[in-house]
């Protein structure tokens, strides 16, 4: 083939909804967290998210088919953003000095 026949026969781009589709059939569609993504970030051990998660600081979701095997906990980035702000060591912001009234009481009135 000439190059000009090549450049006029290119491959025309998948449409929007078939590059979705494959998307979805590689991962979850969700962008939620695992116990074993948020062990990797925060570098603790995954025992130590369980705990944040059994105390409830942690919110989690257990997406088990049957809730008396092992659960498959999924934790939205909502969640991870609530622990993380509770967990900062910043001091909470300083409320705002209250100024004294300047009135003088006036002890010899005319």
């Amino acid at each position: 083939m000439s190059a000009a026949v090549r450049a006029l026969t290119v491959a025309p781009e998948p449409a929007p909804e078939a590059a979705d589709a494959k998307a979805r059939r590689g991962r979850a569609v969700t962008p939620d967290y695992s116990v074993a993504d948020l062990a990797k970030k925060w570098r603790v051990s995954e025992d130590k998210v369980l705990g944040f998660i059994r105390r409830g600081e942690l919110i989690a979701t257990n997406l088990a088919a049957n809730l008396s095997t092992r659960p498959q906990w999924r934790i939205t980035p909502e969640a991870v953003e609530r622990f993380e702000k509770m967990r900062t060591s910043e001091p909470p912001p300083k409320p705002p000095k209250r100024r004294r009234q300047a009135a003088v009481k006036d002890y010899y009135p005319d």
